[in-house]
């Protein structure tokens, strides 16, 4: 995915996000529980690369977000982030230079403050690895779930796992994982 996709995927997310929240905020009153309205936030965590015959290789990486919430249930999601170390294995060295993700997020409120969530859509990112095709950008489907813990005057922490890129190299399949902690703001 070349850089004119990316900024438009990520205008047409602000842009969604922008326009939405004219439709204001939703109150739960029962959960005492705002929602609806944009948010912001920002992840950061471990970024896990499998590949087939080689062992796991962990850089670390994080991401801004910024959403829109539509209802108690569903929200859009633009992201944009990157590595902040590399990490290598018997020699096999793999640093995130960009990632970036566009999803639908659908959450289930389960208790006062408290819901979780999956998330699917389109992400991408560009890896710089010292092997195989060496630098490579893949983008496709991108899934993930995770868990939102409401701290109260519009700020939560949130858990995720998230499948950030599957594809090949030279034949041999890899996936791209990140398990993150973040904080979310909403205004």
């Amino acid at each position: 995915m070349n850089k004119q996709k990316i900024a438009l995927m990520l205008t047409g997310a602000v842009l969604v996000a922008t326009a939405a929240a004219a439709q204001g905020r939703y109150y739960d009153e029962r959960r005492n529980v705002d929602y609806g309205g944009p948010y912001v936030g920002l992840n950061i965590g471990q970024i896990n690369y499998k590949e087939d015959g080689l062992r796991a290789i962990t850089p670390t990486g994080g991401y801004f977000r910024i959403g829109q919430q539509f209802s108690p249930n569903l929200a859009i999601e633009g992201r944009i982030g990157g590595g902040f170390s590399g990490d290598s294995s018997d020699g096999y060295a793999v640093k995130v230079d960009s990632l970036y993700a566009c999803y639908i997020k659908g959450s289930l409120p389960l208790g006062q403050g408290f819901s979780v969530y999956g998330l699917g859509g389109v992400g991408g990112m560009h890896l710089r690895r010292n092997f195989g095709d060496g630098d490579v950008t893949e983008s496709g489907f991108s899934y993930g779930l995770g868990a939102d813990f409401a701290l109260g005057n519009g700020t939560a922490l949130n858990v995720e796992w998230t499948r950030l890129l599957s594809g090949t190299d030279f034949g041999y399949d890899f996936n791209t994982d990140i398990a993150s902690i973040g904080v979310t703001f909403r205004f």
